[in-house]
């Protein structure tokens, strides 16, 4: 299992050690993630687990606000230089569920981070994203499947977790099963006034 340290000096030995720059495979898992965000543009966005800013590049222009959070000083340090000239984004550092900002934002990303955490721990950020996600805004997931020796929870348990929390009280919009990942998008349903 690897812990924020573990991510520091994995981001310290290789600035991409998930080659999110150019990989093929990267690009087509951002593809699929975007269009689970959609087309509409949102006030406020929130993406956890930022690492060096690739992603945040591709959401920033369907934001007017866009916090980008990492445990990692590295990986904030290069998301900052890769999104310098995006006035509309802004980065810090958080231990999630810990640091979990108080919202409400229209737009939630959550990428290959959930199979990071411990069980409680992923039980409580998955009721946080609930909770700071406003009437009518999007939780968007994407997480691997496969096992791998990092992982703190089985990738497919991960994921089939976060689906069936957020689907107890969220609208399931969008879902794409591929054979190494899956990606979803919940809608909050908006509050009926009487």
């Amino acid at each position: 299992m690897i812990d924020a340290a573990g991510f520091e000096a994995k981001f310290q030995q290789d600035i991409d050690p998930w080659n999110y720059s150019h990989s093929r495979f990267e690009a087509y898992k951002r593809r699929v993630l975007m269009r689970a965000v959609g087309d509409r543009q949102f006030a406020r966005g929130l993406e956890l687990a930022c690492a060096i800013g690739e992603t945040t590049r591709f959401l920033a222009p369907r934001c007017l606000r866009l916090l980008g959070l990492d445990s990692s000083d590295t990986a904030l340090r290069e998301a900052r230089r890769r999104t310098a000239s995006l006035a509309n984004v802004s980065l810090a550092r958080a231990l999630l569920p810990v640091d979990m900002p108080s919202g409400p934002f229209d737009l939630i990303v959550a990428s290959e981070i959930f199979y990071y955490l411990r069980p409680n721990d992923l039980r409580l950020l998955l009721l946080r994203l609930e909770r700071v996600t406003s009437p009518g805004g999007r939780i968007v997931i994407l997480h691997h499947l496969h096992d791998f020796d990092d992982a703190a929870i089985l990738p497919r348990m991960a994921q089939l977790t976060a689906m069936r929390s957020l689907g107890r009280r969220m609208a399931l919009v969008f879902q794409q099963d591929e054979a190494r990942f899956q990606a979803a998008a919940f809608v909050k349903r908006k509050r009926i006034s009487s």
